[in-house]
């Protein structure tokens, strides 16, 4: 701040101009600005500047007129610093591209990534619904990384188990390493899939308590109490299927109307149950139809569908529980035995521990494979 800051004033003309002094000290900002202080005039004194600066401006724009070249020498001999050194192809050279800070993944990965993201439709809503806040590309990423530490992790085991046996150094090193991109492949799909088999799981579970919530509904509409009541007295004890229900309930409670609040409640859902049960509501709401018999109409039509898979699900488990006892059963248990004969009347090959140790992984890899099956294909209220 300037020490001793008095106001100055003169008079030109009959008007009041103010100075102001230059300070005796200055700050750093003030040190690199310009030295000259510019007068300040008050708000009466606008005019009278405006005035001079249009006289100067007149002047000077008569003496260019007059003086044509003497203006043209002037502005030529203005010129900027090293303007003829500049070279506008080396400027281009040193330009480079401004890359952000940390790893740069290559083209062919993100090819790669992108490849993956857009055969899995699904999983930016599965991410999303799951309270995942990437996009699918970065969860891509995350999953290969996971999925390559644990496949190093299992090959390595894998050298280190097979080279106490005795094999050859080929067999010692290829077979770790097939193993290894197997366990890669699988694991990185298990991982991406695994948001999408989340929500698929969800759904599953809304359709398995929806239809005990809508005849608990229509027992509460058929009482004389009203739909909104009715949805907040399932909102709770019927598992998933009271999550959607509790959606309306909050939505309402916050000011919504319903009947807006029903559709978006619905078109959001994944059940294919709740949005049929939803939009009977919906309809009978904006027409004025009967509530309870288009609920009645709906959980009929949902029972008799539940009862067709049902029938579908014991003809399926009778061809796989056929193909279980063959391949899981008889063949590994027989085909042991009558090696192990033959192979003490003819030398083939011996059966050693490598070969039964073999046997037993391909067995349990059945079981597996079997057990994945009709958990599959069990329908979604069974279990």
């Amino acid at each position: 701040m300037p020490l001793f800051n008095k106001k100055k004033i003169i008079e030109v003309d009959g008007k009041k101009i103010e100075l102001q002094k230059k300070p005796l000290f200055f700050s750093k900002s003030q040190k690199s600005s310009s030295s000259i202080v510019a007068p300040t005039i008050e708000t009466k004194n606008e005019p009278f500047l405006k005035n001079t600066i249009q006289t100067q401006s007149n002047t000077q724009l008569n003496a260019a007129i007059q003086n044509p070249q003497q203006v043209a020498s002037s502005s030529s001999s203005i010129k900027t610093p090293n303007a003829a050194k500049i070279n506008p192809k080396k400027m281009q050279k040193r330009a480079k591209p401004i890359v952000a800070s940390g790893y740069k993944v290559p083209k062919g990965v993100e090819k790669y990534v992108n490849k993956i993201a857009v055969k899995r439709g699904g999983l930016e809503a599965a991410l999303r619904d799951n309270g995942i806040k990437e996009t699918p590309q970065q969860f891509i990423k995350k999953m290969m990384l996971t999925s390559i530490i644990f496949a190093a992790i299992i090959t390595i085991a894998l050298l280190l188990l097979l080279s106490n046996f005795g094999l050859p150094l080929a067999a010692v090193i290829l077979l770790p390493l097939l193993i290894g991109f197997v366990v890669y492949q699988t694991s990185l799909t298990n991982f991406i899939n695994y948001p999408l088999h989340r929500s698929k799981k969800s759904t599953k579970l809304i359709d398995r308590d929806i239809l005990f919530a809508a005849r608990d509904m229509i027992i509460s509409l058929r009482s004389g109490m009203p739909l909104f009541n009715a949805i907040t007295s399932v909102s709770s004890g019927y598992g998933e299927a009271s999550k959607e229900f509790a959606k309306i309930v909050q939505r309402v409670q916050l000011g919504s109307p319903l009947i807006e609040t029903i559709d978006e409640v619905m078109a959001n859902t994944k059940s294919n149950s709740f949005k049929r049960l939803m939009l009977q509501a919906s309809i009978s709401i904006k027409s004025g139809a009967d509530i309870v018999s288009a609920f009645q109409s709906t959980i009929d039509e949902l029972t008799l569908e539940r009862q067709i898979e049902l029938r579908r699900y014991g003809q399926k488990l009778n061809a796989l529980s056929m193909f279980y006892m063959l391949f899981g059963i008889i063949f590994p248990s027989m085909g042991i035995a009558v090696v192990t004969i033959l192979t003490t009347f003819i030398s083939i090959f011996t059966v050693t521990d490598v070969v039964l140790y073999a046997v037993l992984i391909g067995i349990v890899f059945l079981q597996i494979v079997f057990i994945n099956l009709i958990s599959s294909s069990r329908p979604i209220f069974a279990g």
